[in-house]
């Protein structure tokens, strides 16, 4: 069995918000920035994943805004390296695929792979494995933990994308009869919150109407980065 992230879990669940596993992705993604930052820039092993995988936008930007410019323009420039090969194969033969009839067609296929350079994230690997340790610890411990089902229970039920994979984990680890029991608690959990925060941001809206002078509760202000966060997943704003 992977290493379960008890403390981790019971820590994301003991602050208030949406979705546990946005606030356990968030804290991921921020350990690992930091530590590729450092010292771990320069490991062996890391260098050939990243020669290999890259950086997605996202990361490639807070690294770009991060400390250990030094470090990061290291591995961009092997990266670089790895990558030139295949580059000027396809640019070559995108030159070529302009030659002769259909053109338009021929020459988006010469170019295909190209768009493939971005789909890979060194980062977004390491965040997407953590991540498969805290679904793993949360369904074992709702099943294993007489403590833990009442701190489910409580909670609001996770955003709509973390809600799927998580609904995906359940169906295939657990038997019929638990599924439908951890169902049976789920479901619930995602309707109230959903439906609340359907008010909420009805509230929210109201605060920014002309003639308003109320600065609403910190439930209101926060409506819509909540909301946003439910639907899409993330944070959104102060935590």
């Amino acid at each position: 069995m992977p290493k379960l992230e008890i403390s981790k879990v019971h820590d994301a669940y003991a602050r208030p918000g949406e979705c546990p596993l946005c606030v356990l992705e968030e804290d991921a993604g921020k350990t690992c920035l930091k530590s590729f930052q450092h010292s771990r820039v320069m490991e062996p092993n890391v260098r050939v994943q990243t020669n290999r995988q890259g950086f997605c936008p996202t990361h490639s930007r807070q690294l770009y805004e991060g400390e250990g410019k030094l470090g990061l323009s290291l591995v961009v420039h092997t990266r670089l390296q790895h990558l030139l090969p295949e580059i000027g194969s396809t640019l070559d033969a995108v030159v070529r695929a302009s030659e002769g009839r259909n053109v338009k067609d021929r020459v988006a296929a010469a170019a295909a792979p190209l768009s493939g350079l971005h789909d890979s994230c060194f980062i977004c690997g390491l965040v997407r494995a953590d991540s498969e340790r805290y679904i793993l610890t949360i369904l074992y411990l709702w099943s294993k933990d007489p403590g833990f089902p009442p701190v489910f229970r409580a909670s609001k039920g996770f955003c709509i994308p973390h809600f799927l994979t998580v609904l995906d984990r359940a169906s295939k680890s657990m038997r019929a009869d638990r599924f439908r029991r951890w169902l049976a608690e789920a479901i619930p959990l995602m309707k109230e919150s959903l439906e609340g925060l359907e008010k909420e941001l009805r509230a929210f809206s109201q605060l920014h109407q002309a003639g308003n002078v109320s600065l609403g509760t910190e439930v209101e202000r926060s409506a819509l980065g909540r909301t946003l966060q439910k639907l899409s997943g993330g944070l959104f704003g102060a935590r």
